[in-house]
């Protein structure tokens, strides 16, 4: 149900409507962005932005590979069976976490712990204060 209302929120934007996008800020007409694959919600890039990093992620890809054999997810310390199907599965357990300033690649993540640090922005700050907060309430309980 969760997940339904959340579609229905990115969904809001209609024909002929604008849109700001994540990446370049620059609010452009609904048809700079396209839809998620399969999904009839509209992508948080705009087209540009979305085919300089699919050109990002393919770079990455070709340099750096897929992990180890028994690669285990630094932040959530899960198993290629412990994340297998709970992400996008055309391309894998595994997703090449870059920084997304500088291009640079960080290391290999489960999808979970990608979505997360990315819905923090990458942040250190953020996730400083997410840490304090939910300390905070482990110590009223």
């Amino acid at each position: 149900m969760q997940l339904e209302l959340f579609k229905g929120l990115l969904n809001k934007v209609k024909e002929g409507e604008n849109k700001t996008c994540n990446k370049c800020r620059l609010t452009l007409n609904i048809s700079s962005f396209s839809k998620h694959s399969g999904s009839n919600y509209y992508r948080p890039e705009c087209i540009k932005c979305n085919n300089e990093l699919s050109k990002v992620r393919k770079e990455l890809k070709d340099i750096y590979g897929d992990p180890p054999a028994n690669y285990i997810c630094p932040i959530c310390n899960s198993t290629e069976l412990d994340v297998a199907g709970k992400g996008n599965k055309r391309n894998g357990s595994w997703v090449r976490d870059h920084d997304h300033k500088t291009d640079s690649f960080r290391g290999w993540l489960c999808h979970k712990c990608n979505r997360a640090i990315g819905s923090f922005d990458d942040n250190v700050a953020f996730l400083q204060r997410a840490i304090k907060y939910l300390e905070r309430s482990l110590d009223e309980h």
